[in-house]
């Protein structure tokens, strides 16, 4: 083989390789900026392929201007953003603030560039093959010389690289042949001296020959059946994420599909938000975090570090008091506004005996239910008796020492940072808490979803409900309770905090037969969506299909499960009993009896239709009841007008 003066190389499935679709690159950019500014969108493109087809309409009508100057159609990335940014949003972006974008974007092109690029196995062989005196890279690409040069290092490429020319800095291609002009008379050699290699018939093989540069197609036959396979499973249409292939699922039967897009979108919003720590509360957050883990697991991206804190609204109330006053306890009272002294002890992690001589001497039975208890003279008395204060502070101020010891030991000391909080719902009350114990951290929280908060909400506390974007979500969250039962774990619920050979310990309080369903039901369960959600992670990323995209199937996968409920899910609930010893104190049972004359009744008077209807509504859970029964043709009928008053 004669020896030649330069060896040009293209970039491009040549030296680098994509694991994905080229365009799934920019499907990727897309989401990122509908996940930080998609509220500043235009309603049209509030969808990451939506924002990629305008992509494509940019790129067009910049080439084409270009050409109408002189030049080939090419344009660079940051152009194609600036004029992006300009048509996607609903006001237009003031010029500074449209230009850190648009600089932004290209980083995060080039950050999702590199989570999805290799090298080609064979490529620095072949080029050790071919005798040469310089190397340089010429390319056809929208990015320019530094972008490509950071994309080659972090691949590893590691032959040194004179230049590496690029279409979009020349405003001229290879397809025309004028990039290679370009080339040989900025480095001052003839074509007679000159070979290049590349994987495109036309323009890195016909077009320098026409030209009488000496030219070889590369084409490795392994790595170029695994780029046809991957361009041929791009699909374009955002309605069918789940129709490439190797899908793990392929409908919305299975609520896996809910669980997936919940985790998803806190880790990806936590990841944008550059939070480092991520605090999974228990009960329910056990489950989230060992869903988290599975995905973090076979993630090509870092996940923050996750941590389990066991924490339950009884074991963080108390410390989070800022004073003793019936004024602080309506943080508590607004939603439980009738209770007896009793409930509010076990409430507050109190032994009733420990209070006992007060309440006898304030003549409160601790059985008492009272209405509207802080208007109540006693209860009132009971809040100025400074010997009980006194009790209460001490018992407060004991609970706070060792809950701050608890989180100080798994990295939450209070310091001025940014976390990440996970939990079921509803009103976010733990985070709350929390907040008050920690003032000088910001706490981002993540749930299923949010109802209207009783209580001011904390400075540096803020929330975001998964579902409560979509239009019937306060429905559903009427019926929340089987979701909660799938999400339980059997380590019971956290009361209380000590110390043992210099660490925190958290209490747990297990409760053998509300146990018994975990391990007879929902354990399995819980199995089956931790590693279908690991696969779905794999699969989405593989083939760049967005949380987003995901979300409204995931929204139908848990409508399916809570208003189409399999048989063997309502056997398990309404075996339940729960222990609610916040706020109630007692245990909630969720068994109940059928009713055959009452809906029979109902059929023919209004008066026994609304008895009937407030008795489905007290089951807990209506439509798991009438599946129960077999009484299907009336759970359409309820989810229609459940969807309707809400």
């Amino acid at each position: 083989m004669p020896s030649y003066q330069l060896l040009s190389l293209d970039i491009w499935d040549t030296i680098l390789r994509r694991d994905c679709h080229p365009d799934a690159i920019k499907v990727e950019t897309a989401a990122v900026l509908l996940e930080q500014h998609g509220g500043e969108l235009q309603e049209a493109y509030r969808n990451p392929r939506a924002l990629f087809r305008l992509r494509q309409d940019v790129e067009r009508q910049l080439g084409a201007a270009k050409k109408a100057q002189g030049f080939d159609d090419e344009y660079a990335i940051q152009d194609v953003f600036r004029e992006l940014l300009a048509r996607a949003y609903r006001d237009p972006l003031p010029k500074a603030a449209a230009e850190e974008l648009a600089t932004r974007l290209v980083r995060e092109e080039l950050a999702a560039e590199k989570r999805h690029v290799y090298l080609d196995p064979g490529i620095e062989a072949k080029i050790d093959s071919i005798p040469h005196e310089r190397l340089v890279c010429i390319s056809d690409f929208y990015a320019d010389e530094a972008f490509l040069r950071e994309l080659l290092t972090a691949a590893g490429f590691s032959k040194p690289l004179e230049r590496v020319l690029v279409s979009c800095d020349f405003g001229v291609n290879k397809r025309s042949g004028r990039l290679f002009g370009e080339a040989e008379k900025l480095l001052g050699v003839t074509p007679a001296e000159h070979m290049h290699l590349g994987d495109n018939a036309y323009s890195d093989v016909e077009v320098p020959k026409r030209l009488g540069i000496a030219a070889e197609r590369y084409l490795p036959a392994e790595e170029h059946k695994k780029r046809e396979e991957r361009e041929r499973n791009f699909v374009g249409d955002s309605k069918k994420p789940l129709q490439y292939p190797g899908a793990p699922l392929t409908g919305t039967d299975d609520v896996s599909l809910f669980f997936y897009g919940f985790i998803q979108n806190l880790a990806e919003e936590a990841m944008a938000r550059g939070i480092k720590k991520i605090y999974f509360f228990t009960r329910e957050g056990e489950f989230y975090k060992e869903i988290y883990d599975a995905m973090a697991a076979v993630s090509k991206r870092a996940y923050p570090k996750s941590y389990l804190l066991e924490v339950s609204r009884l074991a963080t109330f108390m410390p989070s008091l800022r004073e003793i006053s019936t004024k602080e306890l309506m943080r508590l009272w607004n939603q439980y506004s009738i209770q007896s002294m009793q409930a509010l002890f076990t409430s507050l992690g109190v032994e009733l005996e420990a209070v006992r001589g007060y309440l006898v001497r304030h003549e409160l039975p601790p059985e008492e239910v009272i209405t509207y208890p802080w208007q109540d003279k006693r209860v009132q008395a009971l809040f100025a008796d400074e010997e009980f204060l006194d009790c209460m502070e001490a018992e407060r101020d004991e609970k706070r020492a060792l809950l701050r010891s608890y989180c100080e030991e798994r990295a939450l000391n209070g310091a001025e940072e940014e976390i990440a909080i996970v939990d079921i719902g509803w009103r976010g009350t733990i985070q709350d808490n929390l907040c008050h114990l920690f003032p000088k951290t910001e706490m981002l929280g993540f749930y299923i979803g949010l109802i209207p908060f009783l209580n001011e909400q904390p400075a540096n506390a803020e929330k975001r409900g998964y579902i409560d974007a979509f239009r019937s979500a306060r429905a559903l969250m009427t019926v929340s309770t089987p979701f909660e039962m799938i999400c339980n774990s059997p380590n019971g619920s956290t009361v209380g905090y000590r110390r043992e050979d210099g660490k925190t310990f958290a209490i747990r309080n297990c409760e053998q037969e509300e146990d018994a369903i975990f391990f007879s039901y929902t354990k399995e369960l819980q199995k089956h969506i931790i590693e279908t959600c690991a696969a779905l992670s794999i699969y989405c990323e593989n083939q760049l299909v967005t949380e987003f995209e995901l979300r409204p199937l995931a929204w139908e996968s848990l409508k399916r499960f809570i208003y189409e409920p399999k048989r063997e899910t309502v056997k398990a609930y309404f075996a339940l009993r729960h222990n609610e010893e916040f706020g109630v104190g007692s245990y909630v049972d969720r068994r109940t009896r059928f009713r055959p004359l009452l809906m029979a009744l109902a059929l023919v008077s209004k008066k026994k239709r609304k008895e009937f209807k407030d008795f489905l509504r007290d089951t807990t859970w209506p439509q798991g009841y009438l599946t129960k029964y077999r009484l299907y043709p009336l759970i359409g009928m309820y989810n229609r007008i459940l969807e309707q008053y809400y």
